[in-house]
C-alpha cells in the first residue's frame, strides 16, 4: 500500500515537473520573440516640398519588417485635413484667407509605424504651403517712378510715382494731379514675368483692367481700353 501510495507521489511529481518544464519553453519562446522581434524599417517616404493653399495631395510611405508582422500606421499633420490610416493618405493643404493671397506657412508631417511586437519607427517632413498670388505680388510690391507713358504707339515724358504691396497700390500722375488707392487682384495666368491685373477702388464699381510686364527694372502697365501704356523703374 505504501509502494503505490509513493508511486502515486511520484507520478504527480512527474506531471508536475513535465507541466512546468511546459511553460517555461511556452514562455522562453514568447520573451525569445520579444527579444528577437525587430522593428519595421522605412524604405521610401513620399511627401510633396511645396503644395498650393487648399491643394489635396497624396502621402506615401515604404516599409518592410522583417517579420513579416501586420503594421498600424499614424499619420499627423500640423495642419489641413487627412483622410486614411494605410501606408497611403490623401491630405489637403489648409485653405487660404478671405484675402487670396497670403504669406508661406510651414506644415509638418509625421507618420509612426507599430508592428505586432510593439516595435515603432517613425519619419516626418516639412511642406510649404504657398500662395502663388502673394509670391508673384511679392516680387513685384515696392515703390516705382513714372518714366514715360505711352498712347497710341506716341511717347510723352511722365512724371509720377507708384506704391505696392501684395494686396493695395497708390498710384499718382503729377501732370494732372490725379490720385488712386485701392487693391488689386492678380488673374490667372500670370507669373513674375507678365500677367493681367484687376485695379479695385473706391471711384468705380467696376475694376480697371490690365496687363503687365516685368523684366526686373521696368514694369510696364498697358490698359487697352485706352491704349495707354505706363512705363515705371522701380526704385526699391
Amino acid at each position: 500500500m505504501k509502494n503505490l501510495n509513493l508511486a502515486s507521489q511520484v507520478g504527480w511529481l512527474v506531471l508536475f515537473i513535465i507541466l512546468g518544464c511546459q511553460l517555461l519553453i511556452v514562455s522562453g519562446c514568447d520573451e525569445y520573440e520579444s527579444w528577437t522581434n525587430d522593428p519595421p524599417e522605412i524604405n521610401t517616404f513620399t511627401v510633396p516640398k511645396e503644395v498650393r493653399y487648399g491643394e489635396s495631395v497624396k502621402f506615401k510611405v515604404g516599409v518592410s519588417d522583417p517579420e513579416n508582422d501586420d503594421l498600424t500606421y499614424t499619420w499627423e499633420v500640423s495642419a489641413g485635413t487627412l483622410v486614411g490610416e494605410t501606408d497611403e493618405v490623401e491630405w489637403t493643404a489648409p485653405e487660404l484667407p478671405k484675402t487670396e493671397s497670403a504669406p508661406d506657412q510651414i506644415v509638418t508631417v509625421h507618420v509612426s509605424i507599430r508592428d505586432d511586437g510593439e516595435e515603432t519607427v517613425s519619419k516626418s517632413a516639412s511642406i510649404t504651403v504657398y500662395s502663388k498670388s502673394y509670391r508673384v505680388a511679392n516680387i513685384l510690391s515696392g515703390t516705382y517712378q513714372l518714366i514715360r507713358t505711352i498712347v497710341d504707339g506716341e511717347t510723352t515724358e511722365a512724371f509720377g510715382s507708384m506704391r505696392l504691396t501684395t494686396t493695395s497700390f497708390t498710384r499718382e500722375f503729377q501732370t494732372d494731379t490725379q490720385f488712386l488707392f485701392g487693391t488689386y487682384e492678380l488673374i490667372e495666368p500670370y507669373d513674375d514675368k507678365q500677367g493681367t491685373i484687376y485695379w479695385f477702388n473706391e471711384e468705380k464699381t467696376e475694376p480697371v483692367v490690365s496687363t503687365y510686364t516685368w523684366d526686373g527694372e521696368l514694369l510696364v502697365i498697358y490698359s487697352s481700353d485706352t491704349s495707354t501704356a505706363h512705363v515705371y523703374q522701380k526704385r526699391n
